[in-house]
């Protein structure tokens, strides 16, 4: 559950795995509010918060299938602290088999000049 592999190991996350800058992946499932019958002391809603405020720590949260395997693939690559976050169900398929996930880089999903939608 990402709320426990972040909030209960925030310390030890912090003092032993960010401030040193040590090469650990964390990755957590159960993410978000979609835990349903575990209830709100299960659900995780400030383990972005927890994570993006450690000095170094690289966030990814992967939106399919696809781009989930591809960035496990680049945290195990990256050279850092890395925290990975899954969802609890399965969700639509939205990347194509060319796509390759890049840390840092933002994805376009449709051209348009009517709105930007970041998030």
């Amino acid at each position: 559950f990402a709320i426990f592999a972040t909030g209960r190991a925030f310390e030890q996350i912090r003092n032993s795995i960010a401030y040193p800058h040590l090469n650990v992946k964390v990755a957590a499932t159960h993410a978000g509010i979609t835990v349903g019958e575990d209830g709100g002391s299960h659900q995780s809603i400030e383990d972005i918060a927890l994570m993006r405020v450690l000095p170094g720590m690289t966030v990814i949260v992967p939106a399919d299938g696809p781009e989930a395997e591809q960035a496990v693939y680049a945290a195990a690559e990256h050279d850092g602290p890395v925290y990975l976050r899954f969802g609890r169900g399965g969700v639509p398929v939205i990347h194509g088999a060319d796509y390759q996930f890049k840390i840092g880089k933002a994805e376009v999903l449709r051209d348009g000049g009517d709105v930007a939608i970041i998030a």
